[in-house]
């Protein structure tokens, strides 16, 4: 049925140009859905067919030039399926049987009065529905197959001569040839040798593509033998069914292909095969029928009467009598077609359902023609095609399902033309992205996402419709700002029209997997293994040292007995013990943040400097204008406390100039040998690379200034600060310009701060020392 919102363009010809206005009228009155233009003779018609698209032609017989019929013929040359209604006041048989040859889609003769227009307008839609249910079910078909292409079981399809039409990746496998070559070969080639499971060959008429397209019954487990390219024998079992046109003749089959080679059992598989045959051929009954138009009496064979519940003999009736079995929806259609069968003396062809002597609801397939050497009768065959209805219901209700599940599915699916227009989503899809199908469908990447993120699914797209074949990438999708990692699966769709290559891609089909959490996962092992690799580098380096320190001087114990080298190698036990214990602070702080509170920047400060002040030396604490008020942020509070610790004691030790300094590049060189008195400086490498002799003798102390910037804090010192060349490899573990230093404070602050989320800086203080800068703190 057409939409209620569908217009139908018709194109009325008649060389009568009051007529064809008034008839155009009352069609638009009719049905207001029609557009009805005119055409005053056939060659007109045609030159407007050329520049615009119709959807139903209405025609007169009688014009100038080109007739009804010869105009009815130039347009099926063009427009093979474009209904044409003759509608003409020159009724005869031979016009009438002259337009059924060449095609014509109804045939209609012109009255008075205006209830013709009805009947008329009853026509076109109805022809127009029948085209457009073709074409939906040609569209679902096809569709179908597109999806076939992509399942794990063998399907093949072939028309009525056997030819390979269709056949998926895993049919080509169990043939064992390319998808070219199968396509080029018949099921019956003789270079496929089919045998039965005894080897014997098989006949034509006997194999299981033959069966079914002659019997328009399914096929189940038929087993035999056929021979690969390369000579391998291989026994496959078939399941067939048959593939019915619009006039319910079998025009082609499908069917799957297993191989079974290793599970043969001859004897017993060709048993259980000549028992399937068996049924399929009883179950190929066809009724025959005979009905004489001037006595009405109908005459039904003994199949046909068990067909319709009948015992032989006992069905006694006319015309009359049969329409009482057929169900009441269908008996108008029906009636009607056998009277224009009747009146155009031409073939009757019809499907409906009948009431069988018990009530039950069967479908037929009827076919019938009169009799050229006796004009009263009409003979034909009936064809019970219930069970073929049953299974094309069972195939619209699994395309609904699979329509359903496509869509239902919570993963990405998507299908987007040659062009990159969208042309289907799914749910997840409109989940992933927000967006409705409305705002999606019609549109491009280009139009939905940022260019980085068209630009690289279009170039996936490109690569999958020029090469046909499917592709496996990864995907970063930038929604709402947010960028997601998919891992996408893409395949090349095909159509298969008339008209266009069936070779060439017209579509992409993807699935989208969000692998965005694996990726992430996949980088933190990475970085975790860099840092055990960045930890057992420097254990290695800078435990050797005092190790080294502590077995020269055991071995100088042991030679010279003097016990002042007892000394020295409990120093290198000590600094030992500090790297250790660094180096398990370190790995801790690398962790994600567990409990994150509200903290007392003041509270926090004091409490680390409390620490600090007790076996670190001497310095001053304050704190800047922009902290006279108390500040609350949100830490980890025993981690932050080890971040200001480490800080504030980096001020402290290298702050002041009490001790000697230098710079140690002994991490930065890799050197494994023992650190010189020339060499050792301040530890984490917060000091500049001279001192100032004054401060020396003095033994200055440090001050050291806390405050908030706009987005967290820093420490300041007034020390010697950090030289430019320094601060690259300031928070490298093990870095150090201190002897005594182990090189992980600075680091595990640069740990601490990560965890949270935040960023660690030095820069020059306002007194030339050191300013360690803490970013991007949440705020109370």
């Amino acid at each position: 049925m057409l939409a209620p919102s569908d217009t139908v363009r018709l194109l009325y010809v008649d060389d009568e140009p009051d007529f064809a206005a008034t008839a155009a009228a009352f069609l638009e009155r009719e049905n207001d859905r029609f557009c009805v233009e005119t055409a005053l003779h056939a060659e007109d018609a045609l030159e407007r067919l050329a520049e615009s698209s119709f959807d139903c032609i209405v025609s007169d017989y009688d014009m100038p030039g080109r007739d009804g019929i010869e105009f009815l013929e130039a347009v099926r040359e063009e427009y093979p399926d474009l209904p044409l209604i003759l509608f003409t006041g020159k009724g005869s048989e031979e016009v009438a049987s002259d337009a059924i040859s060449a095609g014509v889609t109804d045939y209609l003769q012109k009255e008075g009065g205006t209830d013709q227009y009805t009947l008329l307008a009853n026509r076109v839609q109805n022809a127009v529905a029948a085209r457009q249910s073709a074409t939906e079910a040609k569209r679902r078909r096809h569709r179908l197959e597109q999806i076939l292409k992509t399942v794990p079981s063998c399907v093949v399809q072939l028309d009525r001569d056997g030819q390979f039409v269709f056949a998926n990746q895993r049919a080509v496998d169990v043939l064992g040839l390319s998808q070219s070559a199968v396509k080029d070969r018949a099921y019956n080639d003789p270079k496929w040798d089919i045998r039965d499971l005894d080897g014997n060959p098989i006949p034509d008429a006997e194999l299981p593509f033959r069966q079914v397209l002659e019997t328009g019954q399914p096929l189940a487990d038929a087993r035999h033998t056929i021979h690969w390219p390369d000579g391998t024998e291989k026994v496959l079992s078939v399941n067939g069914a048959p593939l019915f046109d619009e006039d319910g003749a079998v025009e082609s089959m499908v069917c799957t292909l297993t191989d079974i080679t290793d599970k043969r059992d001859r004897r017993q598989d060709l048993q259980e095969t000549e028992r399937r045959l068996q049924l399929a051929l009883e179950a190929s009954e066809t009724g025959v029928w005979e009905w004489n138009y001037e006595t009405d009496e109908v005459v039904l064979s003994d199949t046909l009467e068990r067909l319709l519940g009948f015992e032989p003999g006992e069905f006694d009736g006319t015309l009359s009598a049969v329409f009482d079995l057929i169900h009441p929806e269908d008996c108008p259609e029906v009636r009607e077609q056998i009277e224009r069968a009747v009146e155009t003396d031409s073939v009757y062809d019809s499907e409906f359902r009948v009431l069988d002597a018990d009530g039950n609801v069967r479908w037929g397939s009827v076919r019938g023609q009169p009799l050229a050497d006796d004009r009263t009768l009409m003979v034909g065959v009936h064809h019970d095609i219930t069970e073929q209805k049953e299974r094309e219901r069972d195939l619209r209700i699994a395309e609904r399902r699979l329509e359903a599940i496509l869509e239902n599915t919570t993963t990405p699916m998507f299908m987007k033309d040659d062009d990159g227009q969208y042309i289907f989503v799914n749910h997840g899809y409109r989940e992933m992205t927000g967006l409705t199908d409305a705002e999606i469908v019609g549109r491009t990447d280009f139009e939905l996402f940022p260019e980085e993120t068209a630009e690289t699914t279009w170039a996936n797209d490109r690569a999958v419709l020029h090469t046909g074949e499917p592709l496996e990438v990864e995907e970063r999708v930038v929604i709402d700002g947010e960028a997601q990692q998919y891992l996408s699966t893409k395949v090349p769709i095909y159509d298969t029209g008339e008209r266009s290559d069936p070779d060439t891609p017209v579509a992409v089909f993807g699935i989208a997997s969000d692998i965005t959490d694996i990726r992430e996962q996949e980088r933190e092992l990475q970085r975790e293994r860099d840092r055990l690799a960045e930890f057992a580098s420097v254990v290695s380096h800078d435990l050797r040292s005092p190790l080294s320190a502590a077995q020269g001087r055991l071995k100088l114990t042991r030679t010279t007995g003097d016990e002042s080298h007892l000394e020295g190698i409990e120093t290198a036990l000590d600094r030992m013990e500090r790297i250790i214990d660094d180096v398990l602070l370190l790995a801790r702080q690398g962790r994600d943040i567990q409990e994150p509170e509200p903290v007392s920047l003041r509270d926090a400060v004091a409490n680390a400097w409390e620490m600090v002040s007790q076996d670190a030396g001497d310095g001053t604490l304050g704190f800047a204008d922009t902290v006279e008020r108390d500040v609350t942020i949100t830490a980890d509070r025993p981690r932050l406390l080890q971040l200001l610790e480490n800080l504030l004691r980096n001020s402290v030790e290298h702050g002041s100039t009490s001790r000697s300094t230098g710079i140690d590049d002994s991490a930065e060189h890799g050197s494994d040998e023992p650190r010189s008195q020339e060499q050792t400086a301040v530890d984490h490498g917060a000091t500049s690379s001279q001192t100032k002799p004054e401060d020396t003798a003095n033994g200055k102390s440090v001050t050291i200034t806390i405050g908030v910037t706009e987005d967290g804090f820093y420490v300041a010192d007034d020390g010697p600060g950090v030289s430019g060349a320094n601060r690259g490899t300031l928070f490298e573990a093990g870095y150090s310009t201190d002897a005594d230093g182990t090189g992980f404070g600075l680091a595990i602050v640069d740990r601490i701060a990560e965890a949270h989320g935040w960023s660690v800086d030095v820069t020059e203080s306002a007194d030339g020392g050191a300013r360690f800068e803490i970013t991007g703190v949440e705020f109370e």
